[in-house]
């Protein structure tokens, strides 16, 4: 009796596992469970997908605004950063340019017998610190004006035949290539590096500006520690005879 319980509770067990488990109603996750809560994402666009976009540099609300709606926030947000690039690419030049014209004038100047770019007092030319309409510097700022009206109707069109698809920006110029093959994230993560550098260079020149004007003296002199090789101070050279003396010793 015992073995034909045991047989019979064997074949109950086997005929369990060929069975086909029981199949359950795929649970249907609720829409907005599958969306991301945007609100808990810093930045002032409204897909929350552009480089560089903390959420502090919307002071007047003009991207929060509640009367616009959403297509018309992200033209706003679009504009405004391709504002930001224009001036943000235009400042890095300029901090640039401004303390190398004050180093470099008088020395190519005096080498080429050419005339002096600059003030009296040897500070880059400005509005506000005169000397704009010496020399060149007027034919130079026309030129200027007229490549950047180029490069604007360039860009015009670029943004109208792109459509919503359309990035702040982009005048279809990368003549180094250097976004070639890159990838998606790596090109945002490079346009958040311009956009950072943009808005540092443009507190830049704004500092440049203000300090010349207060001054009255460039901003090589007055920032002289900025703008002087390392090589030029005493206590380098100091450094290097000390060095050299004991290496000839060593010879």
């Amino acid at each position: 009796m015992l073995f034909f319980v045991v047989v019979a509770s064997f074949l109950s067990t086997a005929s369990h596992a060929f069975v086909a488990p029981e199949s359950r109603p795929a649970t249907k996750l609720n829409a907005q469970q599958q969306q991301p809560d945007l609100s808990l994402i810093p930045g002032v666009y409204p897909e929350k997908s552009m480089p560089a976009d903390y959420g502090v540099f919307d002071d007047y609300g003009e991207a929060l605004d509640s009367s616009r709606v959403a297509a018309s926030k992200v033209a706003v947000v679009k504009d405004y950063r391709d504002a930001e690039l224009r001036h943000g690419r235009l400042a890095m030049l300029a901090a640039l340019a401004w303390p190398l014209q004050e180093l470099a004038s008088p020395t190519l100047a005096h080498d080429i017998g050419a005339m002096l770019l600059l003030t009296a007092d040897g500070r880059s030319p400005s509005v506000l610190n005169g000397g704009l309409g010496a020399g060149p510097i007027p034919l130079v700022l026309l030129g200027t004006a007229a490549a950047i009206a180029v490069i604007d109707l360039r860009a015009l069109k670029i943004k109208e035949d792109s459509g919503k698809d359309w990035l702040p920006g982009d005048f279809g110029l990368d003549p180094l290539k250097i976004l070639k093959g890159a990838s998606p994230l790596a090109i945002k993560d490079m346009q958040a590096k311009e956009i950072d550098n943009g808005r540092l260079a443009m507190l830049a020149i704004t500092a440049y500006v203000i300090q010349e004007v207060i001054t009255g003296e460039p901003i090589v002199v007055t920032s002289e520690e900025l703008f002087t090789p390392i090589y030029m101070y005493p206590w380098f050279q100091t450094l290097l005879d000390h060095a050299l003396g004991i290496a000839s010793l060593r010879a």
